[in-house]
């Protein structure tokens, strides 16, 4: 099966669509002609290098992974340079 995603509360593969089965649809609830739109619709709002990230609030967490309950909203740092770490912390 291919590796799925969550997209608008919905899980969603990364495969091409003629590489998922009726059965692989199916067991997501899913219908061929809604993928499409649901893929079609993510490309129209890709974000093009140099246009503006959107703004989003993240729980900072300590330098040992522990949450902190200080908030960090990414509009606060306009202007400025941010690094964003992503990663596993379990």
């Amino acid at each position: 099966m291919p590796q799925l995603y969550l997209e608008d509360g919905l899980e969603i593969s990364c495969a091409p669509d003629d590489s998922l089965t009726d059965n692989d649809l199916a067991a997501k609830n899913l219908r061929r002609d809604t993928l499409k739109v649901i893929r079609a619709e993510r490309v129209e709002r890709e974000r093009q290098p140099g246009e503006p990230a959107p703004d989003f609030t993240v729980e900072r967490l300590s330098a040992d992974g522990k949450r902190t309950s200080e908030m960090f909203q990414l509009s606060i740092s306009r202007g400025k340079a941010v690094a964003l770490i992503f990663g596993s912390h379990t």
